[in-house]
């Protein structure tokens, strides 16, 4: 069932930014509004999938963290659903659709790269936030923008939330390890 609706998602919505703010103020959920509108960023889709599949009865939640870009890290979410006996297994939505963009790759190609991310993820991860449903016990002021979805993931520590302005220092230096040879 988690793959059906993985397929749905990939095949037919969108990728596109989201009005947070708007959403939040208006009081509307963001996997509603990807459901009415066929529209949404990373963090709408993956809330959009985990909705789908608890409606089904299958555990899921939305992931965030940082996802190394073209040598940049940069904020993103995707979604892991549970199988019991095995454990969490993330789901990528908003990437897996990429493919579908990818011209240049073979039908075969293409279907292979979406099929990849359901279940698999790419090593340019950082997992920051294991649930947007979650809301941490000290609410970080300096960070968190809505109270909907951390849309910038935040790092909490033992001796309080962490500087954002200390996290993007340290984000901003740390060596690129990986390389992509096309």
């Amino acid at each position: 069932m988690a793959k059906k609706l993985y397929n749905y998602i990939v095949n037919n919505i969108s990728y596109s930014l989201m009005a947070h703010v708007y959403l939040e103020a208006e009081d509307i959920p963001e996997s509603l509004y990807v459901f009415e509108h066929g529209y949404g960023d990373c963090g709408a889709q993956a809330m959009f999938f985990s909705a789908l599949c608890r409606s089904l009865g299958i555990p899921a939640r939305t992931t965030g963290g940082f996802q190394l870009f073209n040598h940049n890290l940069g904020g993103h979410f995707w979604a892991e659903f549970y199988l019991p006996n095995y454990g969490w297994l993330p789901v990528d939505t908003s990437v897996g659709r990429v493919g579908i963009y990818a011209y240049w790759l073979s039908e075969k190609e293409r279907e292979a790269f979406k099929d990849f991310f359901f279940g698999n993820q790419d090593p340019l991860r950082m997992v920051v936030q294991k649930d947007v449903d979650m809301n941490p016990d000290i609410v970080p002021e300096d960070v968190q923008i809505l109270s909907m979805v951390l849309q910038s993931p935040y790092v909490d520590v033992d001796y309080g939330n962490e500087n954002f302005e200390i996290t993007v220092e340290i984000l901003g230096n740390i060596e690129t390890k990986v390389h992509y040879i096309p």
